[in-house]
């Protein structure tokens, strides 16, 4: 997608979309990089649990970093802020921009959004090995998605329990 109207411009300065794993090396290669270069420059890691309500499992993907926040991390979820790409109102990385990015503008529902999100999610399952590499250290969800998961856990619970009551 290529779009220059506020809403658009607007998801580029809230929150950078993911990359596909293979999106990975050629844009590394495109900024005279290596991988681990890229990252510690110009990327984070962002985090998000799926599952059930018994069992969620953390994972991590790759994002632009946000400008004035630190690259080569684990991104706090509640954090907002401008992709480092998004220049004078343009991506700098256009024609290797995240996936998410391409695929996403301002016709797209909040459901396609979420299906998109879910795709981009199912394609980084096997590599969290590699991005622990990258990180140096061992993955790790945010304390504050794993607290916001256990109060949307309670919140179910205390549904059901109002449902078996009438």
């Amino acid at each position: 997608m290529d779009c220059s109207c506020d809403r658009c411009q607007n998801l580029c300065r809230t929150k950078p979309g993911w990359f596909t794993p293979e999106q990975i090396a050629p844009l590394a290669r495109k900024l005279g990089l290596n991988v681990e270069a890229l990252f510690k420059k110009y990327l984070t890691i962002d985090v998000a649990l799926l599952g059930t309500a018994e069992k969620r499992t953390a994972i991590f993907v790759l994002a632009p970093a946000m400008v004035d926040k630190p690259s080569g991390a684990v991104s706090d979820p509640r954090t907002k802020g401008a992709c480092v790409w998004f220049k004078d109102g343009k991506c700098a990385v256009h024609e290797l921009k995240p996936r998410e990015c391409a695929a996403i503008d301002h016709t797209t529902t909040p459901a396609a959004g979420d299906t998109m999100r879910a795709a981009i999610l199912q394609q980084w399952r096997p590599h969290k090995r590699f991005l622990q590499d990258l990180y140096g250290k061992k993955l790790k969800a945010p304390e504050v998605l794993k607290e916001e998961y256990r109060k949307a856990k309670r919140r179910q619970a205390g549904a059901d329990r109002g449902s078996d009551d009438r």
